[in-house]
């Protein structure tokens, strides 16, 4: 069975939840690094999240986007992603943080 545009957004999210950052990147294209690079830098200080709650999928153009709210005790970051299928492989192409609380 081939991997789901939601099943790659739930693995990206559990490395996540473990603090493998760089498995997660390994799903980024190229053009979104830089933007997923400057995130990192601004979230020191952030917990590391404990858990997740992910959106129903929304067609963005040729992309899927989930938004997904991450979750450490009492702080919430909220946040997007955009996953496209490369070669019979999902990649994600845009990425960010709508808010954090």
């Amino acid at each position: 069975m081939s991997e789901t545009a939601e099943d790659a957004m739930r693995r990206a999210c559990d490395l996540i939840l473990k603090g493998d950052f760089f498995s997660a990147m390994a799903d980024l294209t190229p053009e979104v690094m830089a933007d997923a690079m400057n995130l990192g830098a601004g979230m020191t200080g952030i917990p590391l999240p404990d858990s997740y709650e992910l959106s129903a999928p929304e067609s963005v153009g040729e992309d899927t986007r989930y938004r997904v709210v991450f979750k450490a005790g009492t702080r919430e970051m909220r946040a997007f992603a955009h996953w496209r299928q490369f070669d019979g492989a999902w990649k994600i192409t845009a990425i960010g943080i709508e808010s954090t609380t």
